[in-house]
């Protein structure tokens, strides 16, 4: 469910598209990875009295709620909590990269290529790229949502035969995964 504070509005038209606007310049700031200046941007006196880390969570979980509408219902919640575990303080390593905005960004858009309705384990290998994973028994994929804007894949179907079949896919741009993924009948892993 979606509040919006109409009190704001108060004696304000409304202009046709306004809020098609908004959300379309959040859509392409993620294609155009613009997301460092996003970043930037919202660097506020509030995020000034937080931990490097702390600070970084606030900014992913704004990103993630500037695209939660091109996501499945409460998909954006699940994310938040999974990033908020994924960056705790006391677990997180101060010799770890932080994650990239441009990872984010590629892991974002690459959710939305996807029109998966499972959310996806988290992590991240310190050198600031997100990965995701998706097991359904002995189905596995990996996918690591690079600092460059690309993302590689690793996966494990078992189709017909009892033999499984593995894939190894070098980076690619973030739309082409469900191009490339669809011989493996990726259903078991997005329930598309």
């Amino acid at each position: 469910m979606t509040y919006v504070n109409s009190e704001k509005f108060i004696g304000v038209p409304l202009e046709p598209g306004r809020a098609f606007g908004e959300i379309d310049s959040s859509f392409h700031r993620l294609a155009r990875a613009e997301v460092s200046n996003y970043f930037e941007e919202k660097s506020t006196s509030a995020l000034a009295d937080r931990t490097p880390v702390q600070a970084r969570l606030t900014l992913i979980q704004g990103l993630i709620s500037d695209v939660s509408m091109h996501l499945p219902e409460g998909f954006a919640r699940g994310l938040n909590r999974q990033f908020a575990n994924l960056m705790d303080e006391e677990a997180w390593e101060t010799s770890d990269d932080l994650i990239s905005p441009s990872a984010l960004s590629a892991f974002l858009i690459g959710l939305i290529h996807i029109q998966t309705n499972k959310r996806p384990g988290i992590g991240t290998n310190g050198i600031g790229s997100v990965t995701a994973a998706w097991t359904e028994g002995p189905n596995r994929l990996t996918i690591e949502f690079l600092e460059s804007g690309k993302a590689s894949l690793v996966l494990t179907r078992y189709l017909d035969s009892e033999e499984p079949e593995r894939a190894a896919l070098a980076p690619m741009p973030t739309g082409r995964l469900r191009e490339v993924l669809a011989p493996f009948s990726p259903e078991v892993w997005f329930d598309i």
